[in-house]
């Protein structure tokens, strides 16, 4: 995969790589002074030399600029995952502005609010991707150090589109991923042949993800040196670093064994772990790439490598875990009705069976300990949902459903 190259606005105190030359320099926009850098999108101040002549003493250009270890921390800062959507979506603008003779950086306002409206009616993106669009694009002029163009018309279109997405479907509020429950799970294991080491990978991925609340996301950075088997207990597992522990102080969530062996989170992933020693892998990824050949880990093929360009370690990118997820749901045959010859079109199937991802493991699994009497807060706290989430607060009102929690009971 090739890197975007985004010229940001820093001045380091590294003269090596990373510099522009003389003559780059003097052919870049006047309107600012760029250093680039094949690295994803980071936050980054504005050009030194035009901040200082804007400013009067005591300021000079050192003090807006950006030491080299400050500068590779700030690309580190930003998740991986989202620096790859970052690189594809800005391709995307840079490509439409070109064919449109638009200025792609620094964008302006208008030239934001069409490429939205060709997002939503040329291509027919659904208004969240038209947004995530913009998000990155504004991301990138932040990091370029340009004036990020007013998103106010463009929200307008995502919010016009929105409404039309929903009135033609006739289908309001937001659209969730379907839960894996816990009557699922025994469908999906059985259909994931344990004779094999991609079966075996699906069944620990899924029940773990199932038992620790986890984002994709979470299940691709495990370490086996973050999964401990506590004897006559069950699991003790590191995370970490996740959405809502950017600081990475990391938490352990402990699984316990679970009464029926054939969906035991914690025999799933002893089965996986033992197969990765039995291949010599005791160290790395927990959840590795397999290839065709039998490769497992770093030696498996694939394009993907790790973001400094050092050697791959093997390890699953999160939406690979998504797409397992679905390809297991898919293969247990959930996501087909018992009234399938009455849908409308074949297409109408395969939609829902793609609403099957890798956040059905962490809603399915919300769902069932709150219907089997788990506290809210406990279940809140292991799945490390923000206190006050709206998201979590969503499932407890599903899990009530029509029971004694529902205020209605008994009400009249």
């Amino acid at each position: 995969m090739g890197s975007l190259t985004i010229r940001f606005n820093i001045v380091t105190e590294d003269r090596g790589e990373g510099i522009v030359t003389g003559e780059q320099a003097e052919s870049a926009p006047a309107a600012y002074h760029p250093v680039a850098f094949t690295a994803p999108a980071a936050p980054g101040p504005v050009a030194p030399d035009r901040v200082a002549a804007d400013h009067p003493d005591p300021y000079r250009p050192a003090d807006f600029a950006v030491p080299g270890p400050t500068a590779e921390l700030l690309r580190e800062a930003v998740p991986e995952n989202t620096a790859l959507a970052y690189r594809s979506r800005w391709r995307s603008f840079q490509s439409w502005c070109a064919d449109q003779g638009r200025v792609a950086l620094p964008a302006t306002p208008q030239t934001l609010a069409a490429y939205l409206t060709f997002l939503a009616l040329d291509r027919g993106l659904k208004a969240t991707t038209a947004d995530a669009h913009l998000t990155a694009i504004r991301a990138v002029h932040r990091a370029a150090g340009a004036a990020v163009p007013d998103g106010l018309a463009a929200r307008k279109v995502v919010i016009a589109a929105q409404r039309r997405e929903a009135a033609r479907k006739g289908r309001y509020g937001p659209r969730k991923a379907v839960p894996v429950l816990a009557a699922d799970l025994p469908a999906v294991v059985a259909a994931c042949d344990t004779g094999t080491a991609a079966g075996l990978r699906g069944r620990a991925l899924v029940l773990l993800g199932f038992a620790l609340l986890a984002r994709r996301s979470e299940l691709a950075a495990l370490n086996l040196s973050d999964v401990e088997l506590v004897p006559d207990a069950g699991l003790a597992v590191t995370i970490r670093a996740s959405k809502t522990d950017q600081a990475a102080r990391g938490v352990t969530r402990r699984i316990h064994y679970a009464g029926a062996e054939p969906v035991c989170p914690v025999l799933a992933v002893t089965a996986w772990t033992g197969f990765l020693a039995r291949n010599g892998i005791t160290a790395g990824p927990l959840f590795t790439r397999l290839d065709r050949w039998g490769n497992v880990g770093a030696a498996a093929g694939g394009r993907y490598s790790s973001r400094d360009g050092s050697p791959r370690d093997g390890r699953l990118r999160p939406q690979a875990v998504g797409d397992l997820v679905a390809a297991a749901c898919a293969a247990a045959g959930l996501g087909i009705p018992a009234t399938a010859e009455t849908l409308a079109a074949a297409e109408t199937l395969a939609a829902e069976r793609r609403r099957y991802s890798g956040h059905s493991l962490r809603r399915g699994g919300a769902t069932a300990m709150l219907a089997a009497g788990a506290q809210p807060l406990s279940v809140s706290r292991h799945g490390r949902w923000a206190d006050g989430s709206r998201s979590f607060a969503g499932y407890v009102e599903e899990a009530a459903g029509f029971g004694d929690a529902n205020p209605t009971k008994g009400l009249l």
